[in-house]
Parts: structure tokens; sequence; C-alpha cells
């Protein structure tokens, strides 16, 4: 009987293991490629603005974003420039640029008037964070294929403190752009 067991508890964590780096290799590429971490923003992409949680009623956002390939050497920029219509009436337009910094994947995104947020390439994402008033603000862009997608998390911030110091999330704002041909 001790021996049946045995057999089941092997077989069963061998089962157990295979379908683990079955998920693994799924979840996470073992080959990752250049073109994976240097993702191409290059375009003009259009698509839609969502906040979350979202409001009842709240007009539609619809968004073109204007967008250089990513810079190869230090100090050079592309523009970024985003347009923002309610009803086919702009509302807003952006005028960014992406700068690389110190390195392969040191950028920062210069919104003018000595506004220069640092960003990172981690993992073929472009990562910022920074702070306004009592908020954290952090953004995500990526792109898969012909879909561009930005996320911008708000966070309300809290002084640092010994140990864990948690903090309210209030938001996303979602972008979700297609590349236009």
């Amino acid at each position: 009987m001790i021996v049946i067991v045995r057999r089941t508890y092997v077989k069963a964590r061998t089962l157990l293991q295979g379908a683990w780096w079955a998920a693994l290799a799924v979840l996470v590429p073992w080959r990752t490629t250049a073109a994976q971490l240097r993702p191409d923003f290059a375009g003009t992409w259009r698509g839609t603005l969502v906040n979350y949680p979202t409001r009842p009623g709240a007009t539609a956002v619809d968004v073109t974003v204007e967008l250089g390939a990513l810079p190869q050497t230090d100090s050079t920029c592309v523009p970024w420039k985003t347009t923002y219509r309610e009803k086919g009436v702009v509302r807003g337009v952006k005028d960014y640029q992406l700068c690389r910094r110190g390195g392969p994947d040191e950028y920062a995104v210069d919104e003018g008037g000595g506004v220069v947020l640092p960003a990172r390439l981690l993992g073929g994402v472009l990562v910022s964070a920074f702070k306004t008033g009592p908020l954290l603000l952090v953004t995500h862009l990526r792109v898969q294929a012909d879909t561009l997608t930005e996320e911008i998390m708000t966070i309300d911030d809290r002084p640092a403190a010994d140990g864990l110091v948690t903090m309210r999330p209030r938001g996303i704002q979602r972008l979700v752009l297609t590349r236009q041909r």
C-alpha cells in the first residue's frame, strides 16, 4: 500500500511539475529577441481612452497618437503628439518628445516648459513614474503587433515610513490604439 501511495505521489508530482513548466513557458518566453526588447512604437495610432472606474454617461474620448521610432543614440529625440477628441471636436493636444538619455534603456518624456519625466524601457515596456500633489502616477507603454496600449495608474501617495506603507489605487486611464497603415 505504501508503494502505491508513493507511486501516486511521484506521478502526481511529475504531472504537476510538467504542468508548471508548460505554464511558465507560455507566460515567460525563454528566448527574447532584440525586437521584443526594442518595441516598434513608430507610427500613427488611433483608439479610445477609458478611465476606470468608469463614470456613467461619460463621453467617449477618441485619441490619435503620432510617435516616432525609439531614439537610437543618446541626446536624440522623436516627436510624441497626442490629440484628444470628443464627438469629433479636438479637446486637447499634447506635443511631447521622447528622448534617449544616458544608455540604451534610459529615456525621458519632454513635455516642454521644463517638465521632463524620466522613463526606462523594462522588458519591452516603457515605464515612467512621477508625483503631482497628493498623487503618484505610474505609466506603462507597450506595443504588441499593431496594438499600442498606454496605462496610467493613479495612486494616493503617502509619506515614506519605516516598514510597509500601503497606498490606495484610485484609477487607471487606459488607451488602446491600433496602428494606422
